[in-house]
């Protein structure tokens, strides 16, 4: 029945110690500052004795048997976190370390008080964890989504103005353009009539029943009403919806190309490459030869550099290299490189001084940046995103099916069309939906590029009208779910299942061979578009002026030193601060959603995973209204940024160590349970280095999207706490762009050597795991 344990001692004291002697509300944003504690606010707050004597009281009850203790501990702790929230609450003043501790250790007192009186029925770790992680998502999860949402809807009462001024703004969306010569109502009207024609053409073609009918008829002229309203409507709704539907379908189809190709193409793509390192080859001379010493060897260096090209492409050709190992790399790139990076060096190439505007077709001209240019790189970033998420459906295929569709006389490009695309469509849409999100809370692209976007119109209307930049972010909040049902209702309820626990001995269908053609010469011109991209990254970094005075200078990397390192290393900072809570609430969550059974599991796995689900805009907004007065005033601080990479890097962890532990028998669990070992042990010896791989790609992308992330911190950053994101997109909009390319170039780099790193370490201790195992 259990005397006196240190977890029962441990919370009281340390509850009591931060009510004594440490702050409980702080005079500005620094903590411990030199605020009053509890004690001293006593004569002034005496509601504040109720925590006190809670402390106090569950002290004195851990030495009484565990059943005698229980439920009066339970009460105490209960009445005193009830009391100390409703006071850190009600105050209207920024809390402080002292209230923090002692609401955490009231917290886990009645954690314990749960798991000893049977209401939650798991050991005190999992019970206090539970309602630590419930508190942390209510807190930084639900509350900034709640206000967003309160404040657009008004915040002192109820009121709709602040949607009436963005709905009815042109800035957000207009239909009738008066300076085009065309009525674009009436065109909206004319297919609206042929939409709904359409529909009850085919519904009548069905011979659907009258209900079909009609349900049939008005979607059809609804859906092509919205569709024909988008295509001729102007105003950044209208151009952030075309933009992500478009760049999801092209981003989806590339993926879905690539990642056939990473499966199933055999053929050596050494010699789809003479081109692209040929031109690099001739790229790398050019600037060699850019110097004063160096200008008169200029066709010496081209033409070495082109042989060395065409070497390597010969070399890579006899080594008989395919498709998937570089599709390895280029998978990577997303993941290591801010995407508005890739919008700022397309200004490179097709700016009014780019490579391929004014070097091939000598044109002085700025129409391929603004909103097609934010597509082309919003293509480029996310598509190898949708290939991550594709590569592992394609590759899980059951290849029975293939060969039994083989056997009965079908093609390779049949079994394309009926077997494989049938049992994609879970990942087509997952990413699809993905790339749509990524799209829609895309601000540095837009931001760098030009045009109308709802994810600039927030970052402009937070500034002069809060209000109207909730309602943008209410939208596109609206937008997400929007996206996220039409994928169910996509998918409905098919059953796609194909990996049964039968053991599977088949190879996957090849692809036919001219499409397999086709893809290969798609993926070499991704691959020199590309190449040509992050190439003129490195140029900028490395010429004068670039378009202007392309010599070759080492200028821009030793402007780094001045005030860009300081920046770069402060970054270094917070993403590697972040990744530590990721990691332990990554572990914590996972096994609570996968191990444990209790009431609010399932609020615990939608909040946990809604803050990715959400445009990271969004939660920018939310932090802003939510923690920038009151208890949780503590914006313009390092805080604030590791909490808003904690929570929105936390899902991915949460979801890579999920799935491991589903892959992990529960007796090793049960049988250290057996043994009388606790849920930390547990955890932290046998769990723990089962999914070791899994933990460290989790923590290591915490840290690299920390080191790239931008629209969710573009409103929490502050002078004394930049980021290298902030910082390049300063350096931009300042004209400094070679200094912006160097910075983006010492980020790229970094990230390349931390993933290589990971990479050799996952591999290591992945090797050691299935020893052991």
């Amino acid at each position: 029945m259990g005397g006196v344990q240190w977890g029962q001692l441990l919370w009281p004291l340390l509850g009591l110690l931060a009510f004594v002697f440490l702050p409980w509300l702080r005079p500005s944003r620094a903590f411990l500052a030199g605020g009053d504690s509890a004690l001293q606010t006593l004569g002034a707050s005496p509601v504040l004795w109720i925590p006190l004597l809670t402390l106090a009281g569950t002290l004195a009850l851990s030495f009484l048997p565990r059943r005698a203790r229980a439920w009066p501990t339970l009460a105490l702790g209960l009445v005193g976190f009830v009391v100390t929230a409703f006071f850190i609450v009600s105050v209207n003043k920024p809390a402080d370390l002292g209230a923090v501790l002692t609401s955490l250790a009231l917290l886990s007192i009645t954690g314990m008080a749960l798991s000893d009186t049977g209401v939650i029925k798991a050991d005190r770790f999992i019970a206090s964890a539970t309602l630590w992680v419930g508190l942390f998502l209510i807190l930084f999860v639900m509350f900034p989504l709640f206000k967003v949402l309160r404040n657009a809807f008004g915040e002192s009462g109820f009121s709709l103005e602040a949607f009436r001024s963005v709905l009815s703004s042109p800035a957000f969306f207009v239909l009738e353009n008066t300076t085009t010569p065309r009525s674009e109502t009436l065109l909206v009207q004319v297919l609206t009539g042929i939409g709904g024609v359409a529909g009850l053409a085919w519904s009548l073609w069905k011979r659907y029943a009258l209900w079909p009918l009609l349900r049939t008829t008005v979607l059809a002229a609804l859906g092509t009403a919205v569709c024909a309203a988008v295509l001729f409507g102007f105003g950044a709704l209208r151009n952030s919806l075309l933009l992500s539907v478009s760049v999801a379908t092209a981003s989806t189809a590339l993926a879905f190309a690539f990642a056939l190709l990473g499966t199933r193409s055999t053929a050596a793509f050494g010699p789809y490459l003479f081109l692209p390192l040929g031109l690099a080859g001739y790229a790398t001379g050019s600037l060699l030869s850019s110097t004063p010493e160096t200008q008169g060897f200029g066709l010496l260096f081209k033409g070495l550099g082109v042989l060395a090209g065409l070497g390597l492409a010969w070399w890579m050709t006899r080594r008989r290299t395919t498709a998937a190992r570089l599709l390895n790399v280029f998978s990577l790139l997303p993941i290591i490189t801010p995407p508005f990076v890739i919008g700022f060096s397309l200004i490179f190439l097709l700016g009014r001084q780019g490579l391929i505007t004014k070097g091939l077709f000598g044109l002085d001209t700025d129409a391929l940046l603004g909103p097609l240019g934010v597509g082309i790189a919003q293509t480029l970033a996310y598509t190898p995103i949708a290939y991550l998420v594709l590569v592992g459906v394609v590759r899980s295929l059951n290849g029975t099916l293939e060969e039994a569709a083989v056997t009965l006389g079908a093609s390779r490009g049949q079994v394309l069309r009926t077997v494989i695309w049938p049992l994609v469509r879970p990942g087509l849409a997952n990413a699809f939906l993905l790339t749509v999100i990524e799209s829609l809370a895309d601000f540095g692209n837009p931001f760098v590029m030009g045009g109308s976007f709802l994810s600039t119109e927030v970052y402009f209307a937070v500034e002069f009208n809060p209000s109207e930049a909730s309602v943008y972010g209410t939208v596109l909040l609206a937008l997400s779910i929007t996206a996220f049902l039409v994928q169910q209702a996509w998918l409905g309820r098919t059953n796609f299942t194909t990996v049964t626990g039968k053991p599977l001995q088949s190879t996957l269908t090849p692809l036919p061979p001219v499409l397999e053609r086709a893809l290969l010469l798609v993926f070499m011109v991704w691959v020199l578009f590309v190449g040509a991209v992050y190439g003129s990254m490195l140029f900028g970094a490395l010429v004068k002026l670039w378009g202007f005075n392309n010599t070759f200078t080492l200028e821009h990397l030793r402007n780094l030193s001045t005030g860009s390192m300081d920046v770069f290393l402060n970054t270094l900072k917070i993403a590697f601060i972040s990744a530590v809570p990721v990691l332990m609430l990554s572990v914590v969550i996972a096994f609570l959603i996968t191990r444990q059974k209790f009431f609010g599991r399932g609020f615990i796995e939608l909040g946990s995973l809604l803050s990715f689900a959400v445009p990271g805009t969004v939660i920018g907004i939310g932090y802003v209204l939510a923690l920038n007065s009151g208890f949780g005033y503590m914006t313009s601080t390092m805080l604030i940024l590791v909490i808003a990479f904690v929570f929105r890097n936390m899902p991915v962890g949460i979801r890579s160590a999920v799935a491991n532990l589903r892959q992990i028998d529960p007796s090793l669990e049960e049988a250290s349970t057996t043994l009388r070992a606790s849920s930390v042990t547990t955890l932290w010896r046998v769990v723990m280095p089962l999914i070791r791989p899994a933990l460290i790609s989790a923590v290591v992308f915490a840290f690299v999207r920390s080191m790239t992330a931008i629209s969710q911190i573009i409103f929490l950053i502050s002078p004394d706490h930049k980021v290298v994101t902030s910082e390049v997109l300063s350096m931009v909009e300042r004209g400094q762009l070679g200094d912006a390319a160097a910075l983006s170039a010492l980020l790229v780099i970094t990230l390349a050597v931390v993933i290589t790193l990971m990479n050799l370490a996952v591999n290591r201790w992945g090797t050691n795991s299935r020893g052991t195992s």
